[in-house]
């Protein structure tokens, strides 16, 4: 339904930052331009730095939380791994890809949509856009520290503008699959790694709108945006993302071999910031009614049917959702548009417990992601406010 949208290798040296926890209404692409907003130093430095957003974070194979993160100040792709010490997090900052170099020069803008993953053997995988070049990249950590940084799909249009809403995965050889937008033309891509680098194909090029309502202009074929990849452990990708000529949710499954592709979800304008959650064959997304500025479920198998759900129907939420299992229901992290704060929804018996869980005085709830660590659930976001990353365990 439609309503009337070179490879080269960098050392890792870090710098120890230590945070305390403490802890734009609606919903954005990314949070507001930088202004003069009071951000945090970094070793004492004078100047601001502003870190954290286009969040991604995953458990290192000793325990320990990392993220990968956009470092607005630079322009920049940032890593860090992070020591819990009584509930206080300790970040430890690797600077990865784009930082000026020794004569101060900023050598491009690299490192939004970043998206992580830790293969088995503690190989971390980075994907993220290169908007100076219009590519999406990767970024690989050796357990040694070291960084190779390299292309992994430049796009199918003839000028590069791909990258957009990069995800990845790690599949059961153990080998990184990513998925993004291409802008320049309109279409959801994929990206795998062979071994020695990544190959790319068009998933789905999405379909021409062509209304029938003469109030309803049509709309060319653009599907791809918001893409979240999950691998199950049969090897089988699942995709979800947003069709905007169309307005929907949908669902890419399969393989190297081929994909599906099915509508989940297009009873108005949905499908924006899904996350998918994979148990098996089963399927839940958590994802934002743009239309009605609600948070919805969707559980099911591919090929359907689907049982779709709104979570929650308060003003301006949804987005940024980040969704994981505990007990038989899912529970999902998400942000509260109208008091740019972080909210939680459980299932509690028969309905949707839903609660606050961001902290007073501060915009959170930005670019979500939540970790188990030791039996714990830990969630981090984007403070817009203090300009750095909040985490945080979940009550």
């Amino acid at each position: 339904m439609r309503v009337s949208a070179p490879l080269c290798v960098v050392p890792a040296w870090a710098l120890l930052v230590a945070f305390t926890l403490p802890g734009c209404n609606g919903c954005r692409k990314e949070p507001p331009a930088d202004d003069d907003t009071d951000p945090i130093g970094v070793d004492a430095e004078p100047d601001p730095h502003d870190i954290g957003s286009w969040l991604s974070m995953r458990v290192m194979p000793d325990g320990r939380p990392a993220i990968s993160f956009y470092d607005r100040t630079s322009d920049a792709l940032g890593f860090a791994i992070g020591t819990l010490n009584d509930g206080v997090v300790s970040w430890s900052i690797e600077q990865v890809d784009s930082y000026p170099d020794a004569t101060g020069l900023n050598p491009g803008d690299a490192g939004k949509y970043s998206s992580m993953a830790v293969a088995s053997d503690g190989t971390v995988w980075v994907v993220y856009q290169d908007t100076s070049n219009g590519v999406l990249k990767y970024a690989k950590r050796e357990k040694t520290g070291a960084w190779t940084i390299g292309n992994a799909d430049t796009g199918g249009g003839p000028s590069y503008d791909s990258g957009y809403w990069a995800s990845v995965a790690i599949d059961p050889a153990g080998n990184p699959v990513a998925a993004h937008y291409d802008a320049a033309k309109g279409s959801l891509r994929v990206a795998r790694w062979t071994g020695t680098a990544f190959t790319a194909a068009v998933v789905y090029e999405g379909t021409d709108y062509a209304s029938t309502d003469t109030a309803v202009e049509s709309v060319s074929g653009n599907a791809g945006e918001y893409a979240r990849i999950a691998i199950a452990s049969d090897g089988t990708e699942y995709i979800a993302f947003y069709d905007r000529a169309w307005g929907a949710l949908r669902l890419a499954s399969g393989n190297v071999g081929g994909y599906s592709i099915e509508v989940v979800d297009d009873t108005s304008d949905v499908g924006q910031w899904p996350d998918v959650m994979v148990d098996g064959a089963s399927v839940a997304i958590a994802y934002h009614d743009v239309s009605n500025q609600d948070l919805k479920l969707a559980k099911g198998r591919a090929g359907g049917p689907w049982n779709v759900e709104t979570v929650d129907s308060g003003d301006h939420v949804g987005a940024d959702s980040a969704i994981y299992g505990t007990g038989s229901e899912p529970g999902i992290v998400y942000f509260d548009g109208a008091n740019n704060d972080m909210k939680l929804a459980r299932m509690s018996g028969a309905s949707w417990a839903l609660e606050t869980v961001g902290t007073a005085g501060a915009a959170v709830g930005y670019h979500n992601e939540t970790v188990e660590i030791d039996g714990t659930r830990y969630v981090a976001s984007y403070d817009y406010t203090n300009r750095t990353v909040w985490f945080s365990a979940l009550p």
